[in-house]
This record gives C-alpha cells, structure tokens and sequence, in this order.
C-alpha cells in the first residue's frame, strides 16, 4: 500500500513534470497553475496544498531540480564536455529538454520581481555549476561561444519567423565546426569543478 508521503511525492514530481514539459514546449509566458494541474491530471487544490504559493514555490524547486539533474549528469565531464552537451539538449524533443526548461525559467526573472527574488540565488551559481568552471577562472573562448549561442537558440525558439528545422541545422553546423570535447571525459567528483583545457 502506498504510504501518505509517497503519494504526497508523486504528487509533487507529477506538477514539476508538468511544468516543465510546458514551459519545455510552450514557453514560461503560457503558463499557468490551470494548464499545470491539467497536464498532471491534478486538482488545482493539489497544486495549492503541495505549492502554497502556486508559481512561486513551484519554479524554484523546478528550477533547483532541473539544474541538480543536469549537474549529475554532467558530473563526470569537462566544462568543454558539458558546453557540448548542454547546446545539444536544445536539438532534444522541446517538451523533453530540461536545458530549455531553465533558460526559460532564467529569461522568466526579467518579468517578475517577485520571482526574480526566489530564483535568482538559484540562477547566481547555475551556470559555474553546470559549466564546471568556477566562476574567477573565465572561459575558453569556444565554451563561451557555446554557453552564449545556447541562451540565443533558447530565446529564438519564441520568436516570430522561428523555423524548428533551421535552428537544428544551424547548431549541428556549429557544433561541427568548434574544437569538439576530448574522448572519454575524465572522472571529476560530484559537485566538483574541473579546469578546462585550452583550445589548441
């Protein structure tokens, strides 16, 4: 028999699934508790028992989850590695792209100043977590490139004129031409931060 706490946890992983499949797709500005509860097939009391806050307590443990996630996965690589891997998330299925997920929860904070002071202590070490680099070593020049054309492609996709097919080719073309990540990735502790190489 499943226990109250395990079904208050499916509950909760069941709203952050669906925020994040609908900001993956949709975008954060077609978001809504109503569309959230929907997709979870939950109650919107669900939502506000769980989430007192609704949005606001939601995305913070979205976004926290979403950065934690791709940080274990990335735990082995090299920065290089992980630029690589993250500009690759953008070409995934949009409403299976946790990497999309968070820029667009990083572009939501410009709007929102209440949201802005719960995500933005998050956001003020995502990127030396996620990069594996802290944050007075700098970049190489191709990991800044990457990290600066990942935050581009992320902003087009809800543009007018933004054509899937195209942005997909234009990253395979430039992921092609940039120094690619040395094979295998050598071993870095969770929670580490490794230096890079520099491009040769």
């Amino acid at each position: 028999m499943t226990s109250q706490l395990q079904r208050a946890t499916q509950t909760r992983q069941a709203l952050l699934a669906a925020a994040e499949a609908l900001i993956a797709e949709h975008g954060y500005a077609r978001l809504n508790e109503d569309r959230v509860c929907t997709r979870a097939d939950l109650s919107r009391g669900a939502l506000r028992h769980h989430y007192h806050n609704g949005r606001y307590d939601l995305l913070p443990a979205l976004l926290t989850q979403l950065i934690d996630r791709q940080c274990t996965e990335l735990a082995s690589a090299t920065p290089r590695e992980r630029a690589h891997h993250l500009l690759r998330g953008i070409l995934d299925d949009p409403g299976k792209s946790s990497v999309i997920a968070i820029f667009e929860l990083w572009m939501a904070v410009r709007g929102d100043a209440r949201l802005a002071a719960l995500l933005n202590p998050i956001l003020a070490t995502a990127f030396e977590r996620l990069l594996g680099v802290q944050a007075d070593q700098g970049l190489a020049p191709d990991i800044l490139a990457l990290r600066l054309i990942l935050s581009g492609a992320c902003m087009h996709r809800f543009s007018q004129g933004y054509d899937r097919a195209a942005l997909v080719d234009t990253v395979q073309w430039l992921l092609a031409r940039l120094p690619q990540p040395a094979e295998p990735a050598p071993q870095h502790p969770v929670g580490k931060t490794a230096r890079y190489d520099t491009v040769n």
